[in-house]
């Protein structure tokens, strides 16, 4: 009702009702942004695309420049584009080996395209490069191939241990899934009520960052029941 008192109030101050609907979205979606977080930003996409472009320059003028490739081999991995990912890493590789980041965006591409061996080694390299790396995101890759490997129970549960130990909430939130589609309820529930916990101990952007998380793993515990 408050939406639509505010869609009627917006009416009548422009004098046309598809303006103000216009400008009603925008007034939500920023305030969604703003306070709550779980929208994605939809601005993302052309900043994504405006530091592609910068860096296909960089790499042109300088091929020599390894932080360049490796950031575009990033931003191609998040894109879910993993054979062009990994030819701009592999760029990088003379100068970025024991890079924990490099490491980690050469392997989890290499899990994607099916290179399940390679991309285990290249993963645990990263972690054992800084156990932080990637704030615990290296660990959900790990747990996904040791439980379709079938590794030793003390294997999985140490690996567990160390993404409590540098993950977040939404790491958190993934091993969860990992869990559940492995058919894992209890690591599974364990995880979801572990990022619900920490969202809980968050404050300020850091919980308007994890809220979307949380609300998954609400959702998840319920389908759990």
């Amino acid at each position: 009702m408050k939406t639509f008192g505010l869609f009627l109030l917006i009416s009548f101050l422009t004098g046309n009702p598809l303006l103000a609907l216009l400008l009603l979205i925008v007034i939500v979606f920023v305030i969604e942004r703003r306070f709550i977080g779980f929208l994605p930003d939809i601005f993302e996409p052309w900043r994504r695309a405006r530091r592609i472009s910068e860096l296909k320059k960089e790499v042109q003028v300088n091929p020599a420049n390894a932080e360049a490739h490796l950031e575009l081999g990033e931003t191609y991995f998040r894109q879910g584009k993993y054979k062009l990912a990994v030819s701009f890493l592999e760029n990088a590789a003379g100068k970025m080996a024991g890079h924990p980041l490099f490491h980690f965006y050469l392997g989890a591409c290499y899990y994607y395209l099916g290179k399940i061996e390679e991309g285990k080694r290249e993963i645990e390299n990263a972690v054992a490069a800084n156990p932080k790396a990637s704030l615990g995101e290296p660990y959900v890759y790990l747990l996904r191939i040791y439980l379709q490997e079938r590794q030793p129970p003390h294997i999985i549960e140490n690996t567990c241990k160390q993404l409590l130990n540098y993950g977040t909430p939404k790491t958190f939130y993934q091993a969860g899934r990992v869990f559940k589609e492995a058919g894992d309820k209890n690591r599974a529930r364990s995880f979801f009520e572990e990022t619900i916990k920490n969202y809980d101990a968050c404050s300020g952007a850091l919980k308007r960052l994890y809220r979307r998380w949380a609300i998954l793993s609400k959702i998840s515990l319920y389908s759990l029941k």
